[in-house]
């Protein structure tokens, strides 16, 4: 029996903060290093759930579902990485209270920085009028309030040192 204690990263932050980015960078180092790893990505469950989330409870009751699908990966022994929006306390508490080896990682990164990448144009129509519900502008979250682990961006700042500050406070927590 593998003694391995899963682990369930779960990285949270608002749209454009480099979630996926920093996850994939995550999974990537991990599956070089010999890891079974399930790498899942917000933008792809909610294909996969065929749901378009806009208000609070749709997005909490969908935040839920990545919640439970993590707490059987890994209560079948396999570790996870979720990059997620997942900014809720409801969520954040359920997690904590129900996944083993949860681990949150806040990346914290300005609304102004977030407004100017903006890959997928969400503040911009958001910012036009065309949509509403954006998380972080009209739509209340809830920022965790003590993460395990928080990556700060700032000016100038690489997605390498982001990186590598993550991988230092991952492995700081595993053994801690």
């Amino acid at each position: 029996m593998n003694n391995h204690k899963s682990k369930c990263y779960w990285i949270t932050g608002l749209s454009a903060t480099g979630k996926t980015t920093l996850s994939t960078l995550l999974v990537d180092y991990m599956r070089n290093s010999d890891k079974v790893i399930i790498h899942l990505d917000g933008d792809e469950l909610r294909q996969v759930f065929a749901n378009e989330t806009y208000t609070r409870e749709e997005r909490i009751a969908l935040g839920m579902c990545f919640s439970r699908l993590c707490q059987l990966l890994v209560s079948q022994g396999v570790d996870v990485v979720i990059a997620t929006i997942g900014l809720f306390k409801e969520i954040h508490k359920w997690n904590r209270e129900n996944i083993p080896g949860y681990v949150e990682i806040l990346i914290d990164t300005p609304i102004d920085e977030l407004k100017r990448r903006d890959p997928k144009g969400i503040y911009k129509k958001y910012e036009s009028g065309e949509i509403n519900c954006v998380a972080g502008m009209d739509l209340k979250v809830d920022f965790p309030k003590n993460p395990d682990i928080c990556v700060k961006w700032s000016n100038g700042r690489s997605v390498e040192s982001m990186f590598d500050e993550l991988l230092k406070k991952c492995i700081n927590t595993v053994k801690g």
